[in-house]
């Protein structure tokens, strides 16, 4: 059954804020403007999902959506302060596309001219290498916007993490619906239309990554479901990449059994990974360091080590599917601290190697200054039969 989803947040406010964050990190870092053509980005900007469209974002003021002229009607309804586009990246290859290159740097040199940014650097996230040559060419500074896009989407909002709250509901209706419907059987792609359903019936956005995984296809870990059928008496796994609004994603993962005879292997493996799970959520605590952190993330036996750090201990979720902050112990350490209201996913995989048996578990939280995180799907089940 649908359940219904009601916007408690201000999407005004949201991108008000949002740019008000990112404009502070381009002063920082000493940037101009950004112009920025990714869609992730696009869509943090302005709030609107944009194919082909782009952002010009000074560091004072408000941004300009640059929107092709298929989309610029609905885009304006919503976002006023859009603009037809003089270029796509599909402009680099077509018949004029000298004359195109030309005219998109010109564009940019007429943006930050009106918005007394002349001379300063653009910070860009992507372009073809015509589009490069043709802004060094004009005499534009480039930059690297990615840094400070992704530090600004990190944090959330009072508007984002309200969003997120509701995306956790999302989940909870569509982890249970996942759970119902297991039984000897049923295929990993029937489970996985199960999922989508519940997830649209709970007012998803859209579902952008989805795994649905049984028995040996849990280790190692497969990413996509088969015709596989369900046995009796064999874990199921699932890892759910879900949009909610304004398209911000979620990240969360359960695995379930089948059957009433768990062996003590599996009773076993199933609530180390549980207690992993729980005690390195409590560990997420704003202002530590990041050092700090994961020094106090529980140590577990090095039979599972290597496919556990496989994964990130943490990562950032929003629009992408994995931003910043990562904590990877297969990377250099990240400096800095963890901050508030900063929206995380905390992962768990725990399988031997040569193993079929393995229990993955993850879950959304958002960071408080020194205090244990809030969960965000408190109502998303576990299979309560193995940690009561």
């Amino acid at each position: 059954m649908p359940i219904k989803i009601e916007e408690t947040w201000d999407n005004d406010r949201l991108i008000r804020d949002r740019l008000a964050r990112l404009q502070e990190l381009m002063k920082q870092r000493g940037l101009g403007a950004l112009y920025m053509h990714d869609g992730h980005n696009t869509r943090y900007v302005i709030n609107q999902h944009v194919p082909g469209g782009s952002v010009f974002v000074p560091v004072e003021g408000p941004a300009v959506g640059l929107i092709r002229p298929r989309d610029l009607g609905y885009v304006k309804l919503k976002y006023p302060n859009s603009r037809l586009t003089k270029y796509t990246p599909a402009d680099s290859w077509s018949r004029n596309s000298e004359n195109k290159v030309n005219e998109f740097a010109q564009h940019i040199l007429d943006l930050m001219a009106e918005h007394g940014v002349s001379g300063e650097v653009l910070g860009v996230d992507q372009l073809d290498i015509a589009s490069v040559f043709a802004l060094q060419n004009a005499g534009v500074k480039i930059g690297n916007a990615l840094p400070v896009v992704e530090q600004a989407r990190a944090v959330k909002t009072d508007d984002e993490v309200e969003i997120y709250r509701t995306i956790g509901r999302q989940y909870a209706h569509t982890m249970t619906a996942f759970k119902n419907a297991l039984k000897p059987g049923v295929s990993e792609n029937e489970l996985a239309a199960t999922v989508v359903m519940a997830w649209y019936e709970a007012g998803g956005e859209d579902i952008a990554q989805l795994n649905v995984c049984a028995g040996e296809n849990m280790n190692p870990w497969r990413r996509w479901p088969t015709q596989r059928a369900v046995n009796d008496n064999e874990f199921v796994g699932i890892d759910l990449h879900g949009r909610g609004g304004c398209g911000l994603r979620g990240d969360a993962s359960r695995t379930y059994f089948v059957g009433e005879r768990p062996t003590s292997e599996q009773r076993d493996l199933y609530r180390r990974a549980y207690d992993y799970l729980m005690q390195t959520i409590d560990v997420m605590v704003g202002g530590k360091t990041f050092a700090e952190v994961d020094q106090a993330v529980p140590q577990v036996p090095e039979k599972y080590q290597k496919h556990l750090y496989n994964y990130n201990i943490i990562h950032g979720v929003g629009l992408h599917y994995s931003g910043y902050p990562q904590l990877d112990r297969r990377k250099k350490m990240l400096e800095g601290v963890l901050q508030p209201n900063t929206v995380l996913a905390v992962e768990c995989y725990f399988g031997e190697e040569n193993s079929p048996l393995a229990v993955k578990l993850e879950e959304n939280i958002v960071v408080k200054e020194g205090a244990k995180p809030e969960i965000l799907a408190p109502s998303m089940p576990f299979d309560e039969r193995f940690i009561g």
